[in-house]
């Protein structure tokens, strides 16, 4: 588009030019490798473990292991977070990370995987597979309860492709809901998940 320069200046489009940069709040950890999930629920314990509503957390690391950053994506209510793929990974793009690691809470103390907890992570695997950003887990961390939590990888509901990638294991893909727009993680004990997606 060219732009006249005689033109009326209230009639010359402008357009802002930004930058876009990370903001460090405070500390969570020392320098140290985040070398297994156990590391990184010790590091998400310390943020979730007493809250009284669900937060997603995300774990941004160098490719060496270490710890580049931490971002609180979303605070929710007592059973729900919402959470969008592109909210959960701006921060590991702004961070130069290699690989991330997605953390969650249930307030009440589960420490069972949602089918919409699982639905969120499929859709964080094939995200980070297209951006070329290594997903290595997904965990929760009960809430009131010191250090108890379950990695996804190490129960087996996301495993590794002979590629070197992770995806939802076969087992739980019923659990991964196609075409919907709705990314929170519910926690609903004993309710049924298709009734909360209609």
């Amino acid at each position: 588009m060219k732009m006249d320069r005689t033109e009326d200046p209230k009639k010359v489009f402008s357009l802002d030019v930004v930058s876009v940069k990370l903001n460090p709040e405070f500390k969570l950890f020392s320098n140290e490798p985040i070398e297994t999930p156990n590391d990184v629920a010790l590091a998400a314990c310390r943020l979730l473990e007493d809250n009284d509503r669900e937060m997603i957390i995300v774990f941004n690391l160098r490719s060496d292991g270490r710890p580049a950053s931490c971002h609180i994506a979303g605070i929710g209510t007592i059973d729900s977070c919402m959470a969008h793929p592109r909210e959960l990974i701006k921060s590991t793009i702004l961070s130069n990370a290699s690989s991330m690691v997605i953390a969650h809470n249930h307030p009440s103390g589960s420490l069972d995987a949602s089918n919409h907890d699982i639905d969120l992570t499929d859709r964080m695997i094939k995200v980070c597979n297209l951006m070329q950003i290594r997903f290595l887990d997904h965990i929760i961390v009960a809430g009131g309860e010191r250090g108890k939590y379950i990695s996804m990888f190490e129960k087996g509901i996301i495993e590794k492709t002979p590629q070197g990638l992770m995806q939802v294991a076969e087992e739980y893909k019923p659990y991964v809901a196609e075409g919907r727009n709705d990314y929170g993680l519910h926690s609903y004990e004993g309710r049924d998940y298709e009734s909360k997606v209609r």
